[in-house]
């Protein structure tokens, strides 16, 4: 029977069509970058002769400008910090849009954000010298994570920034508040906690309270000002940095166009009024915003929401005051653009050290004390330096721009370093502070077309192939009667297919080859996936009467259409962040839901009472679900603990459920299911061995490693046949990747996966019950229809919210990864801790992947009437079923981000979720082609057909 091979064939043709679209969305649409781990260090003034060299010796016969001239005239000079170290308070405004702090005593019937920020516009009207006011432009993404990033590395920070280091929410480049840390500085922290969880450890005093009751207009806001005011008058501070939080509440829940919005605004006219008043005049005082938020319609109050590029959403605000005066150089009318980026540098020169190293922003001297020519020339030439320095690793470490452009890029900014010497006056200072924006300029641009810029042909090229591949492939699962699966499979078909795309793959490297093409991989991507559309399509067209008849002829029951219906719900939910969040509760009340109705239809007291089980043991598994930061309440009660410890109860609940079940199953499976119960006997000693401050780690360690080779010996053992069938082969598999999946989530989450498994049990005797419509048997076309694998799908994508995960970056649990290693050992490997850390996060998916084939295969299902051919064809169907319903839930996420890429929550919700599906629909697919691969090898061969 050569065509079971072609049903595994076609599930890993099928496989690759999915997860080639899934990864040429992602190149197009996630946002990502390097980063680095260095450090902008710099010399003192100090510390250097009058030769502009370093020097050891404190007598020196020269002026701080000779030497600073020295230093401009030597290319090899290092960074020198320059100037003093100016005291600076920082207070962000989150959401102060530019036209929030604009006025206009022409404006009849102002709008209620409009002329509530007087204090700005009176006080550059009487002290011209001593503020300054521009539009602030953020780059996307417009979330307040990424600007805070903005803030304070100067780059241009995206979704996903690529480091060697684990940790999720520290910031891992070098940044403005580190280092004001390193040299002696000291910082003060009020407000919004994202600051002092990305930047932990930093802080003099830390009033940080959590920000995401974004209903909550004032807790926050009052909290700053029952301290700011003191802590102003302190000396003991070099930076104070306030982060209110009520006007971006007010625009969440009301919009820009709401009385509250009003009250928020007047709010903050008054603290600016009383902090100008009471400021030392030597302190630079900078009241900005980290983005804006989009405009509502004046009559209905809409959400002002930010995340996107829109220019409501990117124009903020930058008010710049000191009591003293600032800079008369460079002076930018009011009103003009100035990049975030630049306020990275800013800050660092006002502090007196060089910006940090992987900052693209460019030096606003007229923001900044006022200063001798040369020590702003050294202040402009330490930007180039570190610019300088950061494309040389940058071009070392990532190949994301291309190299000749990153020499153009170096070679102008030394250039621009040599000129900086032979500058006098300031008129021709101002002609080489214009060249060097404008150079800083065309280097953040380059470095914004590959870290910012959505692949839009790329993701439309990827939605294409998604539903070419599930179109087509529901046609063939939803039409083809299943007598004549095996004959299409028997004939030259599938090698067709493989035998075109190996001809596009040969035919793009040829290409690629002659420089006809740049992007060889999304060539031979497109391209094998429209030939495969066109294989596939040209099969429903050849059987387009048995698809039809089938149609027109075919009757489903209405568990089917519910189950179908719930599959489709579950996807279109995912376009809502509300759902999404809350996705866990809604994929249990489905699955409750379609098992319920498939009961109903069996009819009995027996499938009543699986049912009722089923719901019982669902409701166990809500206790180790948890809750994410967006849930509220739970969050604030410790509800998102992870518990990397059991403690001694869930000690003992894990103990004794994988104890059980690897005795039942030693039971059921008979010498196939040894290696399981050793397996699951090692898993209980690693556990035991391990627990407590009394624990042995190193013998855990072994213990943990011996359970590892005892499943691998169990796999291999799966290749050994007896002529039995496959159903105890594939109940072996299962209970294998059982093991696997309780050594990954450690004792405290073991006996989730146990519920998991054993929700699996309860559901596939209720689907062995099912009976066609007009008759008491089961008929293997109603084992492998598509309600079974709805249902299939809908409970493996619950027990990842079972076994305490959550579709967020954050819950990842990485400890996982090294339990049967020590993290410090290199040559544990990789390709190791990727598996193990697999395992964790999609063992599930995994897991009722493999046991899918028991579906179609489970108590029998006339096997005694069907042949192999038949029951090869029944697993072959019910497990392309299972795969395309994961293939749509990936789809609608991809197409849930496309819709939603300028949205609020879209690298908080929506791209997680997609990371997530897209990496539980790679498990949902490996699994369901293993067992497929495995009911295939295990198919006697000699029966014949009925």
């Amino acid at each position: 029977m050569k065509e079971k091979w072609n049903f595994i064939l076609y599930l890993l043709w099928f496989s690759y069509l999915i997860m080639s679209a899934v990864l040429m969305f992602g190149q197009g649409f996630l946002l990502s970058r390097k980063t680095l781990s260095d450090v902008t260090e710099c010399v003192p003034l100090s510390r250097i002769g009058c030769d502009g060299r370093e020097t050891n010796s404190s007598q020196v016969s020269c002026s701080e400008n000779e030497k600073i001239r020295r230093i401009l005239s030597n290319p090899g000079a290092p960074i020198v910090c320059a100037g003093e170290r100016n005291r600076v308070m920082f207070v962000l405004v989150d959401a102060l849009r530019y036209d929030f702090t604009d006025f206009d005593e022409g404006l009849v019937k102002p709008l209620p954000y409009q002329n509530r920020l007087p204090v700005i516009r009176r006080t550059m009207e009487r002290w011209p010298d001593r503020a300054r006011l521009f539009r602030f432009m953020a780059d996307p993404p417009t979330t307040t994570l990424q600007r805070i990033k903005a803030l304070v590395t100067g780059s241009l920070p995206t979704f996903i920034d690529v480091s060697s280091n684990f940790a999720a929410a520290e910031m891992q480049e070098d940044n403005t508040i580190d280092q004001l840390f390193r040299t002696g500085g000291k910082a003060v922290l009020l407000g919004d906690d994202t600051w002092s969880r990305i930047i932990p450890g930093r802080w003099m005093r830390s009033h940080a309270m959590y920000s995401f009751h974004t209903w909550d207009l004032d807790t926050v806001d009052s909290e700053i000002d029952s301290k700011i005011y003191d802590e102003a008058l302190k000396s003991d501070w070099d930076l104070l940095l306030a982060h209110y939080l009520g006007v971006d509440h007010a625009g969440h829940r009301y919009g820009p166009n709401h009385p509250e919005m009003t009250r928020k605004l007047e709010e903050t006219n008054a603290r600016l009024e009383k902090i100008i008043e009471m400021l030392p005049p030597d302190v630079l005082l900078y009241v900005i915003g980290d983005h804006g938020m989009t405009e509502t319609d004046w009559h209905t109050w809409n959400d002002g929401d930010h995340g996107g590029e829109s220019k409501a959403e990117r124009t903020a605000a930058f008010f710049a005051y000191r009591g003293a005066g600032l800079s008369g150089v460079d002076t930018t009318s009011p009103g003009s653009e100035v990049q975030q980026t630049d306020f990275t540098p800013t800050v660092s020169a006002a502090f007196g050290m060089p910006p940090p190293a992987p900052s693209l922003g460019n030096l606003q001297l007229s923001v900044l004390p006022k200063t001798t020519v040369p020590v702003m020339l050294l202040q402009m030439t330490n930007v180039l330096k570190q610019i300088s320095q950061y494309l040389v690793r940058y071009g070392e470490e990532s190949t994301q721009v291309p190299l000749d452009k990153l020499a153009m890029l170096i070679n102008a900014t030394r250039e621009q370093m040599s000129k900086a010497s032979a500058v006098e006056t300031v008129d021709e200072l101002n002609v080489f502070i214009a060249d060097v924006k404008a150079l800083v300029n065309t280097t953040r641009s380059i470095f914004r077309e590959v870290w910012v810029e959505f692949d839009s042909l790329s993701m439309l090229r990827a939605l294409l192939l998604f539903i070419l591949a599930i179109f087509f492939n529901w046609l063939v699962t939803e039409g083809l009667p299943i007598d004549r699966v095996p004959l299409i499979f028997a004939s030259s078909f599938v090698p067709t297919g493989y035998i075109s795309m190996a001809v596009c793959i040969g035919i793009c490297y040829t290409a690629y080859y002659l420089q006809l093409i740049e992007n060889v991989l999304h060539s031979i991507i497109l391209s094998t996936g429209i030939v495969s559309g066109v294989l596939t399509g040209a099969l429903v067209v050849m059987h387009w009467d048995g698809i039809s008849t089938r149609w027109y002829e075919g009757r489903s029951t209405f568990y089917e259409r519910f189950a179908r219906g719930a599959l489709v719900a579950s996807a279109a939910v995912l376009v809502s962040n509300s759902y999404i969040i809350e996705e866990g509760a809604g994929l249990a009340f489905l699955s409750l839901s379609v098992l319920g109705l498939m009961a109903w239809n069996v009819g009995t007291l027996k499938a009543a009472g699986l049912w009722a089980c089923f719901g019982v043991v669902l409701a166990c598994s809500r206790p180790y679900r948890g809750c994410r930061e967006e849930q509220g309440d739970c969050w604030t009660s410790g509800g998102a603990a992870n518990r990397e410890q059991a403690s001694r109860a869930a000690l003992v609940l894990a103990l004794g459920s994988v104890a059980g079940f690897v005795a039942v199953g030693r039971r059921a499976t008979g010498w196939r299911g040894l290696a399981a119960a050793a397996a699951g006997l090692l898993a209980c000693a690693h556990w035991a061995v391990g627990w407590g401050a009394l624990g042995s780690a190193g013998r855990s360690r072994l213990l943990a490693r011996a359970a590892w080779l005892a499943l691998a010996a169990g796999l291999a053992l799966l290749l050994r046949r007896d002529g039995r069938g496959a159903v105890l082969p594939l109940l072996v598999c299962s209970l294998l990747l059982y093991v696997a999946n309780t050594l990954v989530l450690g004792a405290a989450y073991a006996p989730a996966a146990a519920i998991a498994l054993l929700s699996g049990y309860l559901a596939l005797n209720i689907v062995a019950l099912l009976k066609t419509d007009g008759s008491a048997k089961s008929s293997m076309a109603t084992r492998c229809n598509s309600s079974v694998a709805c249902l299939w799908v809908l409970l493996g994508s619950y027990h990842f919210y079972g076994t305490g995960h959550h579709a967020t970056i954050g819950h990842i649990r990485w400890a996982p990864a090294f339990h049967a290693g020590d993290p410090h050992y290199t040559g544990f490997g990789p390709a190791i801790i990727g598996l193990f850390m697999m395992l964790e996060l999609f063992g599930m998916p995994l897991l009722f992947g493999a046991a899918a084939p028991l579906l179609a295969l489970w108590r029998g299902a006339g096997a005694g009437a069907a042949g192999a051919r038949a029951q090869l064809a029944a697993v072959f169907l019910v497990c392309l079923k299972f795969a395309l319903c994961f293939a749509i839930r990936s789809f609608v996420c991809a197409l849930s981000a496309t819709i939603h890429c300028r949205h609020l929550m879209i690298w908080g919700v929506f791209t997680p979720k997609l990371l997530f599906e897209a990496g539980a629909c790679g498990a949902a697919l490996l699994g369901a082609t293993v067992g497929a691969a495995i009911a295939a090898w295990h198919t006697p061969v000699h029966q014949r057909n009925s």
